[in-house]
Parts: C-alpha cells; sequence; structure tokens
C-alpha cells in the first residue's frame, strides 16, 4: 500500500454508510469492541487505518501525513497494533492473542488509546477466540478492538455477542473506478473494466493491473469454460494441470507445496466467479452448452467451494467435487448440493 495512500477517515467517501457510523462513534466515544463484516475489497482495512489516522493525529482532517501518521500507516505506532495470520498460515493462534491481550493492558504511551485490529479475524481458531474473550466482554480502559473479516459463520456466538458489528457491502463498480482513476492514476477506461470486471472487490481491481494476473485470470476462465463443456477426460487433465501449476503472480515467500496449491485454486474460483458475476449481469454472454442451469445457481455453487477451501486443503478435491456437481447439474438442468462423502466413489 502506497504511503498515504489511506487518509484520515473525513476524507474518505467509498463506503458513505460505513463513514457515517464510525464518524459518529468517534464524536460520541463508548463502544469499544467492533466486528466489520464484508466481502474482500470492501475497504475494511482501508478503513481500519484511516479511523486510526483519526485517532491519533492532533493536526487535524487536512493533515498531509505528520509523523504519528506514518508510524498508523506502518504500523508501527506503539500503541497501535495490528495482527494477522502469519504468511502461509491457516490461523490465527491462541499465542498471538494471548500477547495482544498484554499489550492492551498497558496504558497509552503517547495517544489518547489503544487501538488493536486482528484483520482476517476469522481465522482465529477456537483456542484464540475463547481466550480473547474476557478482553472483548471487559476492554481495558482506552482501547479499541476491531476484528475484520469476510463472513461471521466461523466465530464462537460469545464473540459475536461482544462486539458491534458494522456491515461492508461491496462497492459499486463506479466507486472502484473512481478510486482507480484518482488514487492509483489509472486511465479512465482501464478503471471502469477494471471495476465491471472486479465484481465490487477493489483488491481484485488492482490486481487487474498487473499483466501476470491478467494473463492467469484469462487462462483460468478459457481452461474451466472449456473444460466444462468437453469430455471428463479434459477436465481430469486440467485437475492435473493446476495441482502442479506455480503461476507468476505467487509471491516468493514460505509456505508449504499443499498451502501453495490452495492458494492457486482460491485465486483460479475468485477470477472465474467475477466471470460468472459478469454474465449473471449481461455483461458477458454465457457458452451454449453452459446455459441449462441458472446463472445464480452456478454463482452459489462457485462460491460455496471457494469457501470449502480453507477447511479442505486438498485442492484437487475441491476441484473434482465442483466439476462433478457443476456437469450432472448441467445434465438434469438444477443442482443438488452433495457433500464430498457422498461423491467420495466417484472421485
Amino acid at each position: 500500500m502506497a504511503e498515504f495512500t489511506v487518509p484520515r477517515l473525513e476524507k474518505l467517501n467509498s463506503q458513505p454508510e460505513v463513514q457515517k457510523l464510525l464518524k459518529g462513534l468517534l464524536d460520541h466515544p463508548g463502544v469499544q469492541t467492533f466486528l466489520w463484516v464484508g466481502p474482500e475489497g470492501s475497504g475494511k482495512k482501508t478503513y481500519a487505518l484511516a479511523m486510526v489516522r483519526s485517532l491519533f493525529c492532533q493536526q487535524g482532517p487536512d493533515c498531509p501525513g505528520c509523523p504519528t501518521c506514518r508510524q498508523v500507516l506502518s504500523k508501527s505506532h506503539p500503541d497501535f497494533f495490528w495482527l494477522e495470520r502469519p504468511e502461509g498460515k491457516n490461523e490465527i493462534t491462541v499465542e498471538s492473542t494471548r500477547e495482544l491481550d498484554k499489550k492492551l493492558s498497558n496504558a497509552p504511551f503517547s495517544a489518547p488509546c489503544k487501538v488493536a485490529v486482528i484483520a482476517e479475524a476469522d481465522y482465529m481458531n477456537f483456542d484464540s477466540q475463547n481466550a480473547f474473550l474476557k478482553t472483548l466482554e471487559e476492554p481495558p480502559a482506552k482501547s479499541i478492538v476491531i476484528l475484520l473479516a469476510e463472513k461471521t459463520g466461523d466465530f464462537l456466538p460469545t464473540v459475536l455477542s461482544r462486539c458491534r458489528q458494522v456491515r461492508f457491502p461491496a462497492l459499486p463498480s463506479s466507486t472502484i473506478a473512481g478510486i482507480l482513476e484518482k488514487d492509483h492514476g489509472w486511465k479512465k477506461a482501464e478503471a471502469q473494466n477494471a471495476a465491471q470486471e472486479a465484481n465490487g472487490n477493489l483488491t481484485m481491481a488492482l490486481k487487474l493491473g498487473d499483466e501476470s494476473w491478467a494473463q492467469f485470470r484469462d487462462k483460468v476462465c478459457a481452461d474451466l469454460d472449456r473444460a466444462l463443456q468437453g469430455p471428463d477426460e479434459e477436465w481430469l487433465a486440467l485437475v492435473n494441470e493446476y495441482d502442479q501449476w506455480e503461476p507468476d503472480f505467487l509471491e516468493e515467500v514460505e509456505r508449504t507445496a499443499t498451502q501453495r496449491k490452495s492458494e492457486v485454486l482460491q485465486a483460479a474460483l475468485q477470477v472465474y466467479l467475477g466471470l460468472w458475476s459478469r454474465r449473471l449481469s449481461g455483461e458477458v454472454p454465457v457458452p451454449g452448452k453452459l446455459s441449462s442451469l441458472p446463472t445464480g445457481e452456478i454463482l452459489e455453487c462457485l462460491q460455496k467451494h471457494q469457501d470449502m477451501i480453507p477447511m479442505y486443503l486438498n485442492a484437487k478435491m475441491i476441484l473434482d467435487h465442483l466439476f462433478l456437481e457443476l456437469r450432472e447439474g448441467f445434465k438434469r438442468g438444477e443442482l443438488s448440493s452433495r457433500s464430498f462423502m457422498e461423491l467420495s466413489v466417484q472421485i
């Protein structure tokens, strides 16, 4: 994230309803624990950084970037703690949340309060959630805790009951296009095309400016369309290819082979979901053999399999399951949700 791409909260406008709510909370403090929920790319991390700038900075809404703001954006301020799951890991552990507890228990060093942001909080395991319950129920004086998540289904009911929820909807295409033009210097036509393709996801839109990602996107969409309309042998060959694929966009960081395969599959389903979202809106035609099912059902099926990835790290099994469910659906003209166990004999 480029320095000072994230302004103070008063200067943001991508989520007007969210901004109005958060501005009211700043003006009338009282709530200390939050759960911000919304899809990837909807602005949760941006708003978290913007809110901390507004809380900590003493220079006013037009501050161009004082030392305090620089510390916030670099996540190095002594009163600001940013916790996220380690690269290549599938959970936020109890050790991490206990360490965060200790940091929050001390008085603020220089800011009016301490702020802790747990990014991807839906990856907190049950032990780490339980260990953090007391902090959520009785947060230390002069502290604010913000959990960021894409969904609420992985949280304990006791965690949900202790947090004020704030919903972040997917961004409109016009908003994403404006951000790409104004904040990132994109040309208007390129910004509009990327915004439409991103399906409300600013993170995805920014990726579309990368040539290696665009090549990955084009290959995935063509591969999956072709394999779903072709013989079973073509899909099996494709699954084997993707099981070994190392696309150029993967960063050179330490992770296991299983984790890398899951990352490739997550990205592949993400771009294919975007294609079917555009088909649902009528922006892109549906190929003949794939038109026998309602587009909405196909989207639900793809989303379900993408959600399986953190739970079932066998990427090949998820692709096989997706293929069988869709192919059977195309034959019958309707989709039936079936578990891995029900299809295991056929895989």
